[in-house]
């Protein structure tokens, strides 16, 4: 008896979880989405001034250690944008991507450049939600 309702249970807990299907965490938002996109776009300008690791491969070792928190936050900031129900979601996953490689160490300072249409994206798609609401 013990065993069948055991498998039972094993059964059944897939199929209770499975209608629970938006990932969406109540923390995940546009705003949010433009705030870490603005902040990992500022801190790999600041990166790319303060070292050039192209000229002195040494530095990037200094710049690992004081920068090697960004990639679990840009790599979080891909996250939000794939969690968002939106009709621009791949546009914002192409530029948290962009907004990784920018906030890289040895990353591509050019990147940097694709961030800011699409903050100004967010902010018409944040302005239109706003104004349907009302």
């Amino acid at each position: 008896m013990k065993i069948s309702s055991l498998l039972l249970f094993l059964c059944m807990c897939p199929a209770v979880f499975a209608g629970n299907l938006n990932y969406q965490f109540s923390g995940d938002s546009l705003q949010k989405l433009y705030a870490e996109l603005h902040y990992l776009r500022e801190v790999g300008i600041e990166i790319h001034q303060k070292y050039d690791v192209k000229k002195n491969p040494d530095q990037l070792r200094f710049c690992k250690g004081e920068y090697g928190f960004i990639s679990t936050r840009a790599k979080s900031t891909i996250g939000i944008a794939n969690r968002l129900t939106s009709p621009h979601k791949d546009e914002y996953i192409a530029a948290g991507w962009k907004a990784y490689e920018c906030s890289q160490c040895s990353g591509n300072i050019e990147a940097c450049d694709a961030v800011p249409p699409v903050l100004e994206t967010i902010k018409a798609e944040f302005k239109e939600k706003q104004n349907a609401t009302e």
